[in-house]
């Protein structure tokens, strides 16, 4: 059903012909745009929250009682591991918003017979279902570690004005080098995350791709039943297994839950995390790559699902 530039360029008033090609980065920012058009919880829910977290120091009305750290690296370091608690939120927000849009964005097109108008412009099903899989893996990620750091500087300023008017000295303090290296441990975190987690955002692109209706309990049964099933008649536990290896196996790997950041009387920076993880036993684990090789196949398999499943 879909239709080449050429075919589908229709003269200009005046008779001059349009031009025969778009180029690929300009159909692929459109996309990209119009996702965001369609979906805007995608951007609003962790926008709002990103206000909440960054204003909360003006909603209460009651005394903050932080640790009394006295020397400047401790106060570093303290500013540091609130910029990466600030993340959590947005990050909970985040998976929430995704897993559904990915579960939603193929079915909701069929649902409505919005893809009847979609198919009918000169856009392949590869590139549009590439813009999904660019905006939900890349696109919104990248978004909410930037309104994180943005959130982390608001709320900072808010604390330090609010204790200073109080005649309380500043929790918080700044240090570039720092900054820069927390940042970049969040951010390779958020990173390996999107590659772990990618075969399991395919399969739920594929479910929105294939389901008829309830994406949702299509996607939850095999997943929920198959572990139980195979207990029930085999005796065993090997899918559990490996679902949960899936779904905590890297931070095991990073030894995330090894490091020890905050002391009775000592907090270390964020920063020192990139010193702490193995972050390159994580990049380079065979079954990391492998799941990124499943996850393309599975989107690929999507691709072609949509091309011949338009319910038509």
């Amino acid at each position: 059903m879909n239709s080449t530039f050429e075919a589908a360029a229709a003269a200009a008033p005046g008779g001059e012909p349009t031009p025969a090609h778009a180029p690929t980065g300009r159909t692929l920012l459109m996309l990209v745009r119009r996702e965001f058009w369609e979906n805007r919880y995608l951007w609003c829910a962790p926008l709002a929250v990103a206000v909440l977290i960054a204003l909360s120091p003006l909603l209460g009305h009651g005394e903050l009682h932080l640790p009394p750290f006295a020397n400047a690296e401790s106060r570093v370091a303290l500013s540091t591991l609130v910029q990466w608690g600030l993340l959590i939120p947005l990050s909970v927000v985040m998976v929430i918003c995704v897993s559904y849009y990915l579960l939603d964005c193929l079915y909701a097109e069929r649902r409505d017979r919005s893809i009847l108008f979609w198919k009918s412009l000169p856009l392949s099903d590869r590139l549009t279902v590439g813009a999904k899989v660019l905006v939900a893996l890349l696109v919104v990620p990248l978004g909410v570690c930037l309104l994180g750091v943005l959130a982390h500087v608001v709320f900072s300023v808010l604390i330090d004005v609010r204790l200073a008017l109080r005649g309380l000295p500043a929790p918080l303090a700044f240090n570039l080098l720092e900054w820069f290296r927390t940042e970049l441990a969040l951010l390779l975190m958020m990173l390996l995350a999107m590659l772990w987690y990618a075969p399991l955002s395919a399969y739920l692109l594929l479910i929105s791709a294939w389901a008829r209706r309830s994406p949702f309990l299509w996607a939850a049964l095999p997943l929920a039943l198959a572990p139980l099933l195979e207990r029930i008649v085999f005796g065993s536990h090997y899918l559990w297994s490996f679902l949960t290896y899936r779904w905590k196996g890297i931070w095991q790997l990073l030894a995330l839950g090894h490091t020890q950041i905050v002391s009775h009387d000592h907090v270390r920076s964020v920063g020192t995390l990139l010193d702490d993880l193995n972050f390159r036993e994580a990049f380079t684990d065979v079954d990391l790559w492998l799941g990124v090789a499943v996850a393309v196949a599975l989107v690929l398999l999507a691709v072609r699902v949509r091309r011949y499943r338009d319910d038509t």
